[in-house]
């Protein structure tokens, strides 16, 4: 799921299913206990890849994915594809964080 090297943390992607307010809601949990576990935040992340079955979807739902941000967001690439590892996921995101040892 996650690897750290040095200070920087490199989180795999997390894959999410079902409408897409909550697989966002899902993923961006996912991805919030990872970081918790070593002891980081979203305020750490400096990086975002972003892939969606559905960009209109993402872009309709993305106030959801602001309330974990808090408006202190990474640079980001978002990118729509055919499908994704899970046949079902619409939604899976990787991030790299940076943490303060």
């Amino acid at each position: 799921q996650a690897v750290k090297v040095g200070n920087t943390i490199y989180i795999s992607g997390v894959a999410g299913r079902g409408p897409m307010d909550q697989a966002i809601d899902r993923v961006y949990r996912g991805l919030e206990r990872t970081l918790q576990h070593y002891g980081a935040t979203f305020e750490n992340v400096v990086k975002e890849n972003l892939y969606t079955t559905n960009m209109e979807e993402m872009i309709k739902h993305q106030q959801k994915r602001r309330e974990f941000y808090k408006n202190d967001y990474p640079a980001a690439s978002w990118v729509q594809i055919s499908r994704l590892f899970v046949p079902d996921a619409v939604l899976e995101v990787e991030i790299i964080a940076v943490i303060k040892e």
